[in-house]
């Protein structure tokens, strides 16, 4: 057994072997390293442009959020600056517009939401902590909201409470930072988020202002609140001019200017100039819609500066997406080239060898089998001689010369081929000669002893004529094997149609053995008459096999029975050794496909006749284990060979047998092997019965 591991791992190690390797892998073995260093170098760097790319669209995915953010910030701070002027006033007047602003704080605020869920957060913890307050932000304004409605605290209150969620979301939307987008970006986005807090310090004005308005005096610390607003304002101003670009700082000169501006400008330093008065006398909306435009002047600078965000990130977005495109195509030209290369290299050495490889495997898997097989159905003895059609290689180095050497090869296995053709077609006329010789001796014989048993009344005289009868009918039935092996059909050919219970019983006439032969189950049909002999013949092996296999003191069981499709069903039944269940799969396997005739087959000579008189008139044989021992075959006759009798004319040997009605309702055997020993005459009776099938009806 360890001898046995050590030879098996030993034989592993052969086969892997670079010297048993074939020639194409050994070529590639020599590229294949340069190969996989380029694929892996240039998946590397195509790893990195994508992820890059993928950075950068998830940047520009936060820049959409920072848009809708930018514009949440907007309408919380108008509904902040609303409900503050409504608490103001003693919370008095009508809530339209400021149910309307809540509704636009409500959309924004999904708007938020739906550009949200669409950013990866799962690389950045901060960038994620960030996403979660903008995701539960929305429970925060409802519940402020709630607050403010349900309290009584006073207007500077509600605005520090919505100031600090102002600042929340503002520090929340702070996303842009130097690990998620490019420098470019991150300083646009800073600009914006400068820009913004200068709109947040203006909208601080026009509500703390506005409050002191609409309560009609300052308060201990509203001035002080007012003018701090109004300086952070200015230093975010200055710091934006101070970083943005040109062109923003342009577009901000050119748009927050104006009389709107200088009228908010004037009314606050107004309402500054009165705070120790008594009695302020300003106008609480005046101031509001005053500062309400200085805003909106202020927000379309914040609008551009959000669109140039956008902008950097689209820029940005398109160049990532360049990179990946340039290192993906330097990536596939260099394997394309190293492949076309590599694959040059390779077929001028390995086609020839394919092209060698193909023909020989053709040649030894289907142009040869063919040949044999062609030349090995042939039955005559004059087989023409094929012509052999060399490889398709012309080449004069080693690989043509091996080519021209398996064409030698092939073309003396052919040779040989048609030489056992050959010798087969005139063993096969020999077969036909032989056979037909002794069936001429045989029927001389046959007629001899018939003349004789005419004229003999000596009872046991006859038996023993009778007995020479049956040794002549199997000598006849195995010439006629003869020709079965050589491929040609007997000279005996019925015209007229024969009943198969005739049949059945000259079949039974054909063995030795008859007496114990029952039949059973027989019915009224006719055979083809071109098919009579060979089911004669097919029939009387089985009963010879049946016979010989099975205990001389029991009984073979024949039945036969119409099938409601079309034919008839003949099953013979020993009770003999039986076959195991791999034999009768042997058997059957051969009776479907017999095979070639050699040595073997003259041993088992029966089952090959057997298979090639059933695959001449497309009958199935089948073999099949009895119960509780033995072997029955089914003979299964086709339609076109079996139909319906037309009378009801009593077989031979047997007589009707009717119900009340008149029906016919089968048959009885009056001719039993009791009856045939009673006298001379009667065993002549049976004789002529029993050649019945032989000699009635016409032959061909």
């Amino acid at each position: 057994m360890e001898g046995q591991v050590q030879r098996q791992r030993a034989g592993n190690q052969r086969r892997f072997a670079p010297g048993n390797w074939s020639v194409r892998t050994q070529l590639l073995a020599v590229v294949i390293i340069p190969i996989v260093t380029a694929l892996v170098l240039g998946g590397l760097r195509v790893a990195t442009a994508v992820q890059n790319a993928q950075d950068i669209d998830n940047a520009s995915q936060l820049v959409r959020v920072v848009d809708k953010g930018t514009t949440l910030l907007q309408e919380i701070e108008d509904e902040r600056d609303l409900i503050a002027l409504y608490v103001a006033a003693g919370r008095t007047g009508g809530t339209s517009r400021l149910d309307a602003q809540r509704a636009k704080v409500d959309a924004a605020l999904a708007r938020v939401r739906a550009e949200d869920a669409h950013v990866r957060r799962k690389t950045n913890s901060a960038l994620a902590a960030q996403l979660a307050l903008l995701d539960a932000f929305d429970r925060k304004v409802t519940s402020l909201r709630y607050t403010v409605a349900r309290s009584t605290m006073r207007w500077p209150t509600v605005v520090n409470a919505y100031t600090a969620l102002i600042t929340e979301l503002a520090d929340a939307l702070d996303l842009l930072t130097p690990d998620i987008g490019g420098q470019a970006l991150v300083m646009t986005a800073g600009t914006l988020k400068t820009f913004a807090q200068a709109t947040e310090k203006a909208s601080q004005q026009r509500v703390l202002l506005g409050g002191v308005l609409a309560q009609g005096h300052f308060g201990a610390n509203d001035a002080q609140s007012v003018t701090l607003a109004s300086r952070q304002q200015q230093a975010s101003i200055d710091q934006f001019l101070s970083s943005a670009p040109a062109a923003q700082r342009q577009f901000y000169e050119r748009t927050v200017t104006g009389r709107d501006i200088n009228k908010a400008d004037t009314l606050q330093k107004q309402a500054l100039a009165l705070q120790g008065t008594g009695r302020l006398r300003l106008d609480a909306g005046t101031w509001f819609d005053s500062m309400t435009s200085k805003l909106d002047l202020m927000r379309l600078v914040e609008k551009q500066l959000v669109g140039s965000v956008e902008e950097e990130s689209l820029r940005e977005q398109h160049e990532a997406e360049r990179s990946v495109f340039i290192a993906a195509l330097v990536e596939l030209m260099l394997l394309l080239s190293t492949f076309g290369v590599t694959y040059v290299l390779v077929q001028s050495i390995v086609r020839p060898l394919h092209t060698l490889r193909a023909s020989t495997l053709t040649i030894a898997q289907r142009r040869l089998p063919e040949v044999v097989r062609l030349l090995r159905g042939s039955s005559n003895a004059k087989v023409k001689a094929i012509e052999v059609e060399p490889t398709a290689i012309e080449s004069t180095d080693e690989i043509g010369g091996v080519a021209r050497a398996f064409d030698d090869v092939y073309r003396d296995s052919v040779r040989l081929a048609f030489e056992q053709a050959q010798l087969r077609g005139r063993i096969n006329s020999m077969f036909v000669n032989l056979s037909q010789r002794s069936q001429g001796l045989v029927e001389r014989q046959l007629e001899l002893i018939d003349r004789l048993e005419k004229g003999e009344q000596d009872p046991d005289l006859l038996a023993s004529l009778f007995k020479l009868d049956h040794l002549a009918t199997r000598m006849r039935r195995n010439g006629e094997n003869l020709l079965v092996l050589a491929g040609e059909k007997a000279g005996r050919r019925w015209s007229a149609p024969v009943r198969l219970v005739d049949v059945l019983r000259a079949a039974i006439s054909e063995i030795e053995q008859y007496q114990r032969v029952q039949l059973r189950g027989l019915v009224t049909a006719d055979v083809d008459g071109r098919a009579v002999n060979d089911i004669v013949h097919l029939i009387a092996e089985l009963l010879e096999n049946a016979t010989a296999f099975s205990s001389p003191d029991t009984q073979v069981l024949v039945t036969c029975q119409l099938l409601s499709g079309g034919g008839a069903k003949v099953e013979v039944q020993d009770n003999g050794i039986g076959m195991s269940i791999q034999d009768i799969e042997e058997a059957n396997a051969k009776l479907l496909n017999p095979p070639v005739v050699d040595v073997a087959v003259a041993r088992r000579m029966g089952m090959f006749v057997v298979g090639r008189l059933s695959d001449r008139h497309g009958i199935h044989v089948q073999l099949r284990g009895s119960s509780p021992h033995g072997v029955t075959a089914a003979v299964m006759l086709p339609q076109q060979l079996v139909r319906d009798h037309e009378d009801h004319m009593d077989p031979p040997g047997l007589s009707a047998r009717y119900n009340p009605e008149g029906r016919l309702t089968g048959w009885r055997n009056y001719d039993t092997t009791e009856q045939l020993d009673e006298s001379a005459s009667a065993r002549r009776a049976h004789r002529t019965r029993r050649h019945g099938a032989s000699s009635s009806g016409t032959v061909s």
